[in-house]
């Protein structure tokens, strides 16, 4: 039975016939609808700071693959261009969404912004490391 049991997990899980090109990342998910379809305002928000942090963890995960090839100096240099990242999306996005003055659709117009920037972040931080190994 100990060896049947694993046989069988594997012939199950080919069985599924899953690539690695079926798999949605984060970053190309809908998240704009996501947030959309929840039934109420407080509902975004949750599923706005859901997207938020689901992005987040995978910019981190990008870094940290980008970071394998690096020496030290461009280690502290990508870090410190992280810093600055996170401040200006911060910046950016608090100003997009003073358009709304403090009501309901400004937190949700945060959330849409940050989302839509980690996106952005999460292509620019793979074209960078593709970059930098051309040489």
């Amino acid at each position: 039975m100990r060896t049947i049991l694993p046989l069988l997990i594997l012939v199950l899980l080919l069985s599924l016939n899953i690539h690695a090109e079926d798999i949605i990342q984060p970053e190309d998910k809908d998240w704009q609808a996501f947030i959309d379809d929840a039934h109420d305002t407080y509902s975004q928000k949750r599923r706005g700071d859901e997207a938020m942090r689901i992005l987040a963890l995978r910019v981190d995960e990008v870094l940290t693959e980008t970071k394998k090839s690096l020496d030290k100096l461009a280690t502290d240099l990508l870090n410190r261009n992280q810093q600055a990242w996170e401040k200006q999306i911060r910046t950016k996005c608090s100003f997009m969404a003073d358009t709304y003055r403090g009501g309901s659709a400004a937190d949700i117009a945060f959330r849409y912004c940050i989302v839509n920037e980690q996106k952005l972040r999460i292509s620019e931080l793979r074209s960078m490391h593709q970059y930098r190994m051309l040489p």
